[in-house]
């Protein structure tokens, strides 16, 4: 019945979309804004999140943890390293699989993704970087397509998924009060084929700016110049980023897919997706 419901109301909300930017703006000053600091306070000192169950087997052996965090609390982002190929081999087997186009919570079905969720290292920065045990609230993995590629060999995902904003533009998440997302390109990516965009030092906002979910792209280059990068990589590339800082995909030419892990001070993680009807 709950999760009925969450997605329901998720479902009319994406449907009326100046209520649905409403009630995002709304949570975003709750979340984000002047409440933000005292609300993580509190949950660090509170926390009683179950422990993760580590994997110590040394995915990233030359990160070293402290430097990553403190260039997560600096800028907003910072690069992990690379995922060994046996990783990306396996998760690309498990792809190939289901040929899906939207994958909810790989990690409950790819051993690899599962592994690369607990790993020791991982959990650590994550772990000191909330200042609290994590939870780990979702993963997904997306292809990004051209906009002529109707991958035909491929299925749409089994699962309802409204659509929040264009993710072209920049714009901010709110996961949590804080929280942390790695991603890792399972495709090589450049500027031709979905590279993530970042904008340094915005994860903190002023009111003002919670207002500004979205960003064009006059506004963003007009306002913070070269505080933009962009991440491109080969496959396997891994990176850190607290996505309330601003953030979008450059225009795919090419094919790119990317897996995202989330974890987060406080928030549940959300109910299984219904399936979509036959």
């Amino acid at each position: 019945m709950r999760t009925r419901f969450y997605y329901a109301l998720r479902i009319y909300l994406h449907k009326k979309r100046g209520l649905l930017r409403l009630v995002q703006i709304l949570r975003a000053y709750i979340v984000l804004g002047p409440l933000r600091k005292p609300m993580i306070l509190y949950y660090q000192k509170v926390n009683k999140n179950d422990p993760i169950k580590t994997d110590t087997h040394p995915i990233f052996p030359d990160a070293i943890q402290d430097q990553i965090v403190k260039r997560l609390d600096d800028v907003g982002y910072a690069h992990m390293g690379k995922l060994p190929e046996k990783y990306i081999t396996q998760i690309l087997e498990y792809c190939e699989a289901d040929k899906l186009r939207h994958y909810w919570n790989p990690h409950k079905n790819c051993e690899a993704v599962n592994r690369l969720c607990r790993n020791s290292k991982i959990v650590g920065i994550a772990r000191q970087y909330l200042g609290a045990e994590p939870i780990l609230w979702l993963s997904q993995m997306k292809w990004s397509l051209p906009l002529d590629d109707d991958f035909s060999n491929s299925h749409a995902s089994i699962y309802r998924e409204p659509i929040q904003y264009d993710g072209y533009s920049f714009h901010y998440d709110v996961l949590d009060f804080k929280s942390l997302t790695l991603f890792v390109y399972l495709t090589d990516v450049d500027a031709d084929s979905g590279a993530h965009m970042t904008i340094e030092r915005t994860s903190n906002k002023t009111l003002k700016e919670i207002y500004k979910i979205i960003l064009n792209e006059d506004t963003a280059q007009r306002k913070f110049g070269d505080r933009i990068k962009v991440i491109s990589g080969k496959k396997g590339t891994a990176f850190f980023e607290e996505t309330s800082s601003y953030h979008k995909v450059t225009v795919c030419k090419k094919r790119r897919l990317i897996l995202s892990i989330d974890y987060v001070l406080q928030r549940k993680p959300p109910p299984e997706r219904p399936l979509l009807p036959s």
